[in-house]
């Protein structure tokens, strides 16, 4: 059975691939000797409907180097919970936490993969040991492996808020804490990142926040004050539970439009430090990445920059 968060030998770099309902996102990232970054590859490619074997003859086309790989599930696919860990012996961590997210999922535990990861100690506001828990559907977790085992190196897959660490722990301002806040359709995902460190996670839905609908068919613009009150939530509820300075820097995903203007509105609306996240200024890059690489493959970038280990 996939882990989650399956171990993984050292590397020299690493392949992330993200799926998408038509197009087929992949990032390159090589590390040199001292563990420093560069962006290879990163491209979209248009994809037809098909099942697995169609996705993994576009991978075999694309010729990619022999590193290991990482697959990112789609929102849809898992649920991602904060709970206090039960009082277990780590061996029976993943089957305990099965039994306590049954009511919490909406597809049949039976059929979820479970797997856990660690945020620091909370400092006050509860009695035990937080953790995430991921509860992915068995039948996604077994098509990445389907699709992405043909590539030979496959060893993980991941979710969406690690990858979005992996990108935030980027930024300069990462040092002191920033959130950063990814865009979709009628969701928003928010991480805060302090270092490399995990704390938090939210989702947030923007369709009470659009305000009137762009020309074109282009998408709503958001309203910054909806947006900024969820935002401030998550950072409240970091400033009680960890023993952390308040983050007062923001970050914007994907690199965009949409994301500018969003940036814009919320400078003008609240005292934080508000940037766009551009990869071509995040890391270094073999070439310039365009606007809608950027949009497509972000997730595939932040899987692709995947280092640690498990812990649990």
């Amino acid at each position: 059975m996939l882990g989650l968060l399956k171990r993984s030998a050292a590397a020299k770099g690493r392949i992330g691939i993200s799926i998408g309902a038509d197009h087929l996102a992949v990032a390159v990232v090589n590390r040199d000797s001292a563990g420093a970054a560069l962006l290879q590859r990163c491209e979209s490619h248009p994809i037809s409907p098909g099942g697995p074997e169609i996705l993994a003859e576009a991978l075999r086309d694309l010729r990619l180097p022999a590193l290991p790989v990482s697959g990112v599930l789609r929102p849809q696919d898992y649920h991602l919970s904060l709970v206090e860990s039960p009082d277990v012996p780590p061996a029976e961590l993943r089957a305990a936490m099965r039994w306590r997210l049954r009511e919490s999922i909406d597809f049949r535990v039976e059929d979820a993969v479970i797997d856990v990861f660690d945020i620091p100690a909370q400092s006050r506001g509860t009695h035990g040991r937080m953790l995430y828990a991921v509860a992915a559907r068995r039948a996604a977790v077994d098509r990445q492996a389907e699709v992405l085992g043909t590539l030979g190196a496959f060893d993980v897959v991941d979710v969406p808020e690690l990858c979005l660490r992996n990108l935030a722990s980027l930024l300069p301002a990462a040092a002191s804490g920033v959130a950063l806040l990814h865009l979709g359709t009628d969701t928003a995902s928010v991480v805060l990142v302090r270092g490399a460190t995990f704390y938090f996670a939210r989702q947030m839905n923007l369709q009470g926040g659009l305000a009137a609908a762009g020309s074109g068919g282009a998408p709503a613009r958001l309203n910054p004050d909806s947006v900024l009150l969820e935002l401030q939530r998550s950072l409240d509820y970091y400033e009680r539970h960890f023993d952390q300075p308040p983050i007062t820097r923001v970050a914007i995903a994907p690199f965009g439009e949409r994301a500018s203007e969003l940036a814009a509105d919320l400078g003008r609306e609240s005292s934080f430090d508000v940037c766009v996240l551009d990869l071509n200024q995040a890391l270094p890059c073999a070439k310039p990445v365009a606007p809608a690489d950027q949009a497509a493959a972000l997730m595939a970038v932040g899987a692709a920059l995947r280092r640690e280990h498990r812990s649990l």
